[in-house]
């Protein structure tokens, strides 16, 4: 168990680098940036917005000596030089001519040299832009100590951000996936020791109904029935005068803003879950040992429980790193229809605003989740099984 688990944890972290760098190299290749709309308006200064560029890590402003070193280069069909002269800055030289910094900066405000790409802001102050595989790994060492930057929409550090709304997803998928688990595996077990029965056929009317209604829908309905009945509240997850209430008044009024939206999104996965459970219980009863067992005189309990249900649950503890996988994913739709605070809306938000930085701390703390839970079923399948345990 111990080497397996070593084994497991020494498999993250290339998987997370090569998840990264990835996630990295297709938010470059994406047309435009965060700041492309702010370069196109004419009402921001070119120097305000590069300089923003700068604090973002996305461009490195250029020294004398670095600007003298350019040497002569050619841009539009004109002869490019710095030269250093002593003054406070270098004098530019546009075809032997020198020329003042609004001059340059109209012409220079998007140049190449090299394979590099370098801008001119309206004081002449010219900026290299940094190349895809430099920012990753300077971003990865800065995340290595938890540090994903300031994201460029809300201007914060992006590991608060993510802090705040990962702990809502969390909250919304763990109540989710317990409504999931805790009704639809006893549902299907029920099911399958009296097939065809009323029951069998209302479980099989739940399943029909969980898998079919998209998601999206099943919210908005939820939506309409909370707005029409009044017994749920609509949106956010607390009330406006929460910070009125009590210790005891604050948590029940969390879990009444969390019960619509858990039930919305631990629904579909229920039904799922009952079918798997009532499949595998059936298929369980089936087999020798519990015809054994009950030919010893084994109690019914004993059979179900003993016997028959823990072979039968092995594949859905299998199925728990990914149900929490999918629970966070599943929860986007979920989140911005019910408007709850969580990671999949703040991803969707990050994601239309070119937001690069959070974006990227967004996806690699959903891979670690991934991966982490995946571990946990993975323990928890030899826990229950020692056939597992002893292989």
């Amino acid at each position: 168990m111990l080497t397996f688990s070593l084994r497991r944890l020494l498999s993250i972290p290339p998987l997370v680098l090569v998840v990264s760098l990835l996630t990295f190299l297709l938010l470059k290749q994406a047309p435009g940036d965060f700041y492309s709309q702010m370069e196109a308006d004419p009402a921001r200064s070119t120097t305000e917005v590069l300089r923003q560029k700068e604090n973002a890590g996305l461009l490195i402003r250029l020294n004398r000596s670095e600007l003298v070193a350019l040497g002569t280069f050619s841009d539009q069909g004109h002869e490019w030089k710095f030269e250093d002269t002593g003054e406070y800055r270098p004098q530019i030289l546009k075809d032997g001519t020198v020329v003042n910094a609004k001059e340059a900066s109209r012409s220079l405000l998007k140049f190449n040299i090299n394979s590099a790409n370098y801008q001119c802001d309206d004081e002449a102050v010219v900026y290299r832009k940094v190349g895809a595989i430099e920012g990753f790994f300077s971003w990865l060492v800065n995340a290595m100590t938890l540090d994903f930057g300031i994201s460029y929409k809300f201007n914060r550090p992006v590991f608060g951000i993510i802090k705040e709304r990962l702990l809502n997803t969390l909250t919304l998928s763990i109540a989710a996936l317990l409504i999931a688990y805790g009704l639809g595996i006893p549902l299907g077990v029920f099911a399958a020791v009296k097939p065809n029965s009323r029951l069998d056929h209302s479980a099989g009317i739940i399943a029909f109904l969980g898998l079919s209604i998209p998601t999206v829908f099943f919210a908005l309905l939820a939506m309409l029935f909370a707005s029409y009945t009044g017994l749920f509240p609509i949106g956010d997850m607390r009330s406006l005068d929460y910070d009125t209430f009590g210790f005891w008044g604050k948590i029940s009024d969390r879990a009444h803003h969390l019960i619509l939206p858990a039930l919305v999104l631990g629904t579909s996965s229920m039904a799922g879950y009952m079918r798997q459970a009532r499949g595998n219980m059936i298929e369980a009863l089936s087999q020798d040992y519990v015809r054994t067992a009950r030919a010893k005189g084994v109690s019914n309990n004993g059979v179900l429980f003993k016997h028959a249900f823990r072979n039968a649950v092995n594949p859905l503890v299998t199925l728990f790193g990914y149900s929490l996988a999918s629970l966070l994913s599943g929860s986007l739709l979920v989140e911005i229809v019910m408007n709850w605070p969580g990671l999949g809306r703040l991803i969707f938000e990050a994601i239309s605003a070119k937001d690069e930085p959070l974006v990227l701390a967004s996806v690699l703390i959903s891979t670690l989740l991934l991966v982490f839970g995946n571990l946990i079923a993975d323990l928890l399948l030899a826990v229950v099984d020692p056939r597992v345990r002893l292989s």
